[in-house]
């Protein structure tokens, strides 16, 4: 097995207007900063998750291959230990869900849209096991 991991990824994503984007990752808790001299882009990151935003010069430049291809249902995959709290603080925000979240005990996940059409699908575990036992999903319980 080779010593050589590949520890990280960034997604380049087209967005209609660099400031709200950046604005609207923030309150889900990325930070940023800018970058490039010759095209001007903002990496926002949350934990190993990088995106990098580059504002189109016309519109119609964003297009989420999620908004092409029905059956594609996310434009960015990212990973965690609990899609439960993330979940909850992406509803908090009253941010569009694309996939209720689903918690089963051997892989968990829910897809939001960001402003620009992209669709974000996050996977993985839950903290709160309980979720799992019920069969609940987080917006059953939230409701009741």
């Amino acid at each position: 097995m080779s010593a050589i991991a590949i520890e990280g990824a960034s997604f380049v994503m087209v967005v209609k207007n660099l400031e709200q984007t950046v604005e609207f990752y923030s309150k889900l808790g990325f930070i940023y900063e800018v970058n490039g001299s010759k095209v001007k882009h903002h990496h926002i990151s949350r934990d190993s998750l990088t995106l990098i935003l580059v504002e189109a010069l016309q519109e119609e430049e964003v297009s989420p291959i999620s908004s092409r291809y029905e059956e594609q249902y996310f434009d960015v995959f990212a990973y965690t230990n609990a899609v439960d709290e993330l979940a909850k603080e992406v509803m908090a925000q009253n941010i569009p869900i694309v996939r209720e979240p689903h918690y089963t005990k051997d892989w968990s996940e829910f897809t939001f849209r960001d402003i620009n059409g992209y669709q974000i699908a996050i996977g993985g575990g839950v903290s709160n096991k309980g979720l799992i036992n019920r069969g609940n999903s987080l917006s059953e319980l939230d409701r009741n």
